[in-house]
């Protein structure tokens, strides 16, 4: 296995956490001592708040030539894991259940995905307890096999309908999950939990641990890109002009893992009903390079720096890509320091709860799940790309790469698994000596 920068297994441990620090480094301290704390909770935490120790590994990694091609080239979710999945509203109303964070998107080669996915099962599956190594073999073998299974059952140009999961799709946990969620939220509740007032006094509630008053200059500045946001929407968004009246600017606090910290603020704008629970909250976040890109080929470089105007644009061309239904008011904004995504935060927001995965059956349907919607999204997200000016077939080209030898496929997706799962563990152990964290009770 490669380490970050060649490194030797000896340095490991300062090295890694010398990357933490130099990651981390313009956080402020309050940021910075919330994210560790919430790092410290356990090596999968760990993980998902560390994609840039994954792709300084793992980049241009050798092994990936075995079953990729440059016709695998796709949108990646950039950092895939079991908790980078989740329940939200279509633009049609329906509740559907895909990826939903796509911050650190980026074009490369699909693989990086499912070994990011791969790993991040092993992990889950250690920090529950209770399974075998041939139990987690299993789960793994089940996440590449469905992955496979679906590619080759794509047939033709995909349509964006044949890769939406609803809740009538599912089956088992994941549909209690979905049935939970639609039953549990609303934009009223919603509303209710982020605001307080009536109609047109209606403002964001302060009292909330996860919100603060934005600045006089802060409300300035974001009203002042308004604008400019909306000339970015898509051409499809048909709404009045009065939809977009603010009502109030607070910032967010405490979001994320390995976005905590990162500058983000809540718009509460009219909607278009006459009534407060008719109002519409935006998601304003600052967008920076995705983590892979620093690791990505000289010529992956400059093709991403030749294709997208800015970072928060790329955030919207991948959301366009790899989502379901892509949001209508999804857009961009700059902001003095630097640009923002723009889109709207859904009523019904929920993540899977992965430490429900107790048994082997339970985590093995939702590993084909996990699978089934990565592998569509992979290949819906490919549809438009072009090699030379030509269009091409992802899906057909994993199934051409794969098809006569999927056991040699699971082995190399599960051997990087378990052994990057025990490098992470190993990584997490060096990073909780140097922090020693010890007070950290009620920010986790």
């Amino acid at each position: 296995m490669r380490y970050p920068g060649g490194l030797m297994r000896h340095d490991r441990p300062s090295r890694v956490v010398n990357a933490l620090t130099a990651w981390n480094e313009h956080l402020a301290a309050d940021d910075l001592h919330q994210k560790y704390c919430r790092m410290a909770e356990s090596a999968f935490v760990f993980y998902r708040g560390t994609a840039h120790l994954f792709w300084a590994d793992f980049a241009n990694d050798w092994r990936m030539n075995r079953f990729g091609s440059s016709r695998t080239r796709t949108w990646l979710q950039g950092d895939a894991h079991a908790e980078n999945m989740g329940a939200f509203t279509s633009q049609t109303g329906d509740l559907i259940y895909g990826l939903n964070d796509f911050d650190e998107s980026l074009l490369a080669d699909y693989q990086y995905d499912l070994w990011r996915f791969a790993v991040s099962l092993v992990l889950v599956a250690r920090r529950n307890g209770g399974f075998s190594g041939k139990a987690k073999a299993n789960i793994i073998n089940t996440l590449c096999e469905a992955y496979l299974d679906t590619m080759a059952s794509l047939q033709g140009k995909i349509k964006r309908s044949d890769v939406i999961l609803t809740t009538k799709k599912t089956s088992g946990e994941l549909r209690r999950f979905m049935k939970k969620t639609e039953k549990g939220s609303s934009r009223k509740k919603m509303l209710k939990k982020w605001t307080t007032g009536e109609d047109d006094d209606r403002r964001f509630d302060l009292a909330s641990s996860k919100l603060a008053a934005a600045s006089p200059w802060e409300r300035s500045d974001i009203q002042a890109a308004m604008p400019d946001y909306l000339a970015t929407l898509p051409k499809k968004t048909k709404v009045s002009k009065r939809f977009f009246e603010v009502r109030d600017i607070a910032r967010r606090l405490s979001a994320g893992t390995g976005s905590l910290g990162t500058p983000r603020y809540y718009m509460l704008i009219r909607g278009d009903g006459g009534s407060w629970k008719d109002d519409r909250i935006l998601d304003i976040k600052r967008q920076t390079r995705p983590s892979g890109l620093a690791h990505l080929s000289a010529e992956e470089q400059v093709d991403y720096h030749r294709d997208y105007l800015n970072n928060a644009q790329r955030h919207a061309l991948a959301y366009d890509a790899l989502g379901k239904q892509p949001d209508h008011l999804m857009g961009w904004m700059r902001l003095h320091d630097g640009y923002y995504s723009v889109r709207e935060r859904s009523p019904f927001k929920e993540t899977f709860p992965t430490e429900s995965l107790t048994s082997e059956d339970t985590f093995i349907e939702m590993a084909e799940v996990w699978a089934t919607v990565l592998a569509a999204d992979h290949a819906c997200a490919a549809r438009d790309l072009r090699i030379d000016g030509k269009p091409y077939s992802l899906h057909q080209e994993v199934d051409r790469l794969t098809r006569d030898r999927r056991p040699e496929f699971l082995a190399l997706v599960r051997d990087a698994a378990f052994e990057y799962a025990t490098q992470t563990e190993a990584d997490y152990a060096a990073f909780l000596a140097a922090m020693q964290p010890n007070d950290c009770e009620g920010l986790v």
